[in-house]
């Protein structure tokens, strides 16, 4: 048993821009045509006995309340390629794959919350498809994050390699360094290398922070005047997860003649 999450706008955007022609009416039909099939292999490639693909619905969210420029700069979605996700998600249901996109919830903070009621309700392993570092935060021994596009696993491993911090502290190093691409503001100056060695000294960001004082240089001055900075950044990459989704684990379940979903199923709601 085992639940897929797939970030569906990932796998969307990343398809629509590697196709290497002006946008149109041809391209959003190749992204289409491409994005059924990636979520097609996907159910193949994992098997799991539940499935959900999560989208993004658009408008503010509690992080754009919480600072305005939160992906303030992102560019937006061509409008043709946003008319093609109707097909896209009519698709989806036709092959039996459930979706969601809930208005006021970021699809981050849907998929966290689909991670922590599965954990909450079984041991089984929970899978998100993405390619968003943000959910590198939610690896355990129980959640696995799967690169779709380059067919592995990125796991604790992946994150000390890459990173140089454990799971645990990516959000501590996501809020020092911040994200342009989402408008989190970071630190000034402060990149992944440098934010790794501060948080593998202090061990996580309230620590560095009460530590301030002692971390000499210019990072120690960018550091004490972006100590609110950092504060909210952290806010910025973390998510929400207590908010209903009104579904049920029997939504999710994937059909199979020879194992058919337990009845109990139903019985836990996410």
């Amino acid at each position: 048993m085992s639940l897929l999450i797939i970030d569906a706008l990932n796998i969307v955007r990343r398809i629509h821009e590697a196709i290497p022609e002006p946008d149109s009416e041809e391209k959003v039909a190749d992204t289409i045509k491409s994005s059924l099939s990636s979520f097609k292999r996907a159910l193949k490639t994992h098997s799991p006995t539940h499935a959900v693909a999560v989208f993004d619905h658009g408008g503010r969210t509690w992080k754009h309340n919480l600072y305005e420029g939160y992906q303030a700069h992102r560019k937006p979605m061509p409008q043709p390629l946003r008319d093609g996700l109707l097909t896209i998600k009519h698709e989806l249901h036709d092959m039996g794959l459930h979706w969601i996109a809930i208005e006021g919830i970021e699809a981050d903070d849907a998929i966290a919350a689909l991670v922590d009621k599965w954990c909450k309700a079984r041991s089984e392993r929970a899978i998100i498809l993405s390619t968003d570092k943000d959910f590198l935060q939610l690896l355990s021994d129980q959640v696995c994050v799967y690169d779709h596009f380059k067919d592995v696993w990125r796991d604790c491993a992946y994150v000390q390699q890459k990173f140089g911090v454990t799971p645990s502290q990516m959000g501590d190093l996501l809020a020092l360094m911040g994200d342009a691409v989402d408008g989190v503001p970071g630190v000034d100056k402060v990149g992944s290398k440098t934010a790794a060695t501060l948080l593998r000294i202090n061990g996580n960001l309230d620590r560095l922070i009460s530590n301030a004082d002692k971390v000499g240089g210019q990072v120690g001055v960018n550091l004490r005047k972006g100590i609110e900075i950092a504060r909210l950044s952290r806010q910025l990459v973390s998510f929400k997860t207590d908010m209903p989704l009104g579904l049920t684990w029997k939504m999710l379940a994937q059909v199979r003649v020879q194992t058919p979903p337990s009845p109990t199923i139903a019985d836990n709601s996410p």
